[in-house]
């Protein structure tokens, strides 16, 4: 469960994870060959690259959504505690839990098996991640931004954070498994 914590220890915690996702995409992922990056250990399922195309286009989709809040800055009278909102409350457990089959919208699945550009634009979208997550040091985390324009329900800055790094986590530790079934599969 989501408990409110100290805003400076949230956001150190953020960029901990978020460094150990990059750090496992360029010492496992970037050396690989077309062949791992692009097998798929089931049809239907997402081969490493897919895993990583997933979240670039999540990223494109979804960061506009809470950019406009990074320049709100944080009221004076704050108390420095970072409070999740309610909907990440309940929802971000189930919706990270690996064992939890979530869909995905049409527009963010990954259309090709592997795109030799998918990591790098990955890693850019990582760095710009990063920077969002240091901004953020001097933000609201607070303010509430639209899930989507649709879509009345909202998540604060703070939970959109822990989204994109826990996304990143999720589909890192997918891509992780696909490439443990290659290795299996080859040693077979």
């Amino acid at each position: 469960m989501l408990q409110p914590m100290p805003k400076q220890e949230y956001l150190a915690d953020l960029q901990t994870r978020s460094r150990h996702n990059r750090q496992i995409v360029e010492t496992v992922f970037l050396q690989l060959d077309q062949a791992r990056r692009s097998w798929q250990p089931e049809p239907g399922e997402w081969s490493v690259d897919q895993c990583f195309q997933h979240l670039v286009l999540a990223f494109e989709w979804l960061s506009p959504n809470f950019t406009s809040a990074l320049n709100k800055p944080e009221l004076p009278d704050s108390d420095g505690i970072f409070r999740p909102s309610w909907l990440a409350r309940r929802f971000f457990e189930k919706q990270f839990d690996p064992q939890t089959n979530s869909k995905t919208s049409k527009s963010n699945n990954p259309t090709a098996a592997y795109s030799p550009q998918t990591l790098t634009r990955w890693l850019t979208q990582q760095e710009r991640l990063s920077a969002m997550i240091e901004q953020s040091a001097q933000a609201d985390l607070q303010t509430m931004c639209r899930i989507m324009k649709w879509v009345p329900i909202r998540y604060n800055l703070g939970d959109y954070l822990k989204f994109f790094v826990s996304h990143d986590e999720l589909h890192t530790d997918q891509a992780q498994r696909a490439l443990a079934a290659y290795e299996q599969r080859a040693v077979n």
